[in-house]
């Protein structure tokens, strides 16, 4: 997988599922393993000319140590730390995607193969045909021109411009609206497996999500932290959009019979109430699962690791004398850092909040019910009760508890 420079997290994904358990498969991560401790082992002798120089003068027999050396105003040992830090992470995630229990590995990691390698070949399947792309493409074209020149008249004049404006946000927008696929097809046949009732704007976050971070990588290969990061927010995508269509779908059905002169509930809203109760325990299912053999201590360890890391760069800005082009550089890596760090673990806290959003309207919908349907009453008084004072539906960071 160190290789994989190109499409590294769809095809990391699907290279775990299904290859796990061959002798190619343990022959190779045994080897990044390998290569992982072994530049661990030369960080940690690097490290020591910082300590003692005189008593550890590694840099005389060393290439590395001899680099670090010469350059020790800048490569100081707050940079050696982040060296070791960094690949910490990236044995966590070998440990943590390459290298799990053998018992509860096929459901967890199924939920990310949906999410990252089956929906990227459900819109692979769906893709549209070049004559039809281009007509919706040059569709889209004339309509913002014409916008254009309604809404800017000077700038419209200026034809070099305003072609170069609107060709740029026609291009923006036909990713966005996904001009690329037969929207049929993706949202209605080509589904997802686990996550059938994921929204087409869901769905296309994911794809556009997985495509985007792939270029980056392509750029900025970070290898295996980038890919605990990015699974935690495609699989962020999947949950949020399904949660928020049966949201969406269970106060639309108390706003009918509300707007209606207290019109009794029909037999169709009870069958999408029924859906509705199914897939939140579905969903629910998924989280408590995958964050009890996945994610709480891959978590845990992940904040270990990331926190030390921006408070040895804040300590290399503080205490280090660089020089100012360093400095600054510096300081981009601590925004960046901190925005990798925090959003993934706010997604996960915004998930949360959206299994726990229906239970502001089920005592509400409780009195619209008729007798007659009792059964499904009876359903939402115990996802009331689950959601008030049972475990929560949330993502834990080991030891810490819950994200939210």
């Amino acid at each position: 997988m160190l290789f994989y420079f190109r499409h590294f997290i769809y095809n990391a994904m699907k290279h775990i599922v299904d290859e796990y358990g061959t002798i190619e498969y343990r022959r190779l991560h045994y080897a990044d393993l390998i290569l992982y401790l072994y530049w661990l082992i030369r960080a940690l002798f690097i490290s020591l000319i910082y300590i003692d120089p005189e008593r550890f003068p590694l840099y005389r027999y060393d290439y590395a140590s001899l680099y670090f050396w010469d350059h020790r105003r800048i490569l100081n040992k707050f940079f050696v730390i982040i060296v070791l830090l960094l690949i910490m992470g990236g044995l966590l995630c070998i440990k943590t995607f390459y290298f799990p229990k053998q018992d509860d590995d096929e459901f967890r990691f199924q939920v990310i193969y949906d999410c990252i390698v089956r929906n990227t070949d459900q819109y692979n399947k769906s893709r549209d045909t070049d004559e039809n792309i281009a007509m919706k493409l040059s569709q889209r074209f004339e309509n913002y021109q014409q916008q254009f020149a309604r809404d800017h008249r000077l700038l419209s004049q200026i034809t070099p411009i305003a072609k170069r404006m609107v060709s740029f946000k026609v291009w923006r927008d036909s990713w966005l609206e996904m001009d690329r696929v037969d929207k049929i097809l993706f949202e209605k046949i080509n589904k997802m497996k686990l996550f059938p009732y994921a929204t087409f704007k869901g769905r296309s976050y994911i794809v556009l999500f997985i495509l985007l971070a792939d270029c980056v990588n392509y750029f900025l290969h970070l290898l295996y932290t980038m890919l605990l990061a990015c699974t935690i927010m495609s699989t962020y995508q999947a949950f949020h959009s399904g949660l928020s269509y049966l949201n969406q779908m269970f106060v639309s059905i108390l706003d009918k019979s509300r707007h209606h002169n207290g019109k009794q509930i029909t037999r169709k809203d009870v069958l999408n109430l029924g859906l509705i109760y199914r897939q939140h325990n579905k969903l629910s299912y998924y989280v408590l699962h995958d964050d009890k053999n996945t994610w709480s201590k891959s978590l845990y360890y992940y904040a270990l690791i990331s926190i030390p890391i921006n408070i040895t760069l804040m300590c290399e800005l503080i205490v280090e004398d660089i020089p100012a082009q360093t400095e600054f550089v510096f300081i981009v890596i601590v925004v960046l850092h901190v925005i990798t760090g925090v959003i993934p673990f706010m997604a996960l806290a915004h998930v949360s909040n959206a299994f726990h959003k229906i239970r502001d309207h089920i005592l509400p919908m409780q009195l619209k019910l008729k007798r007659n349907y009792l059964r499904t009453k009876l359903k939402y008084d115990d996802l009331y009760e689950r959601l008030m004072h049972g475990k929560k539906i949330a993502f834990t960071f080991g030891y810490l508890e819950r994200s939210t």
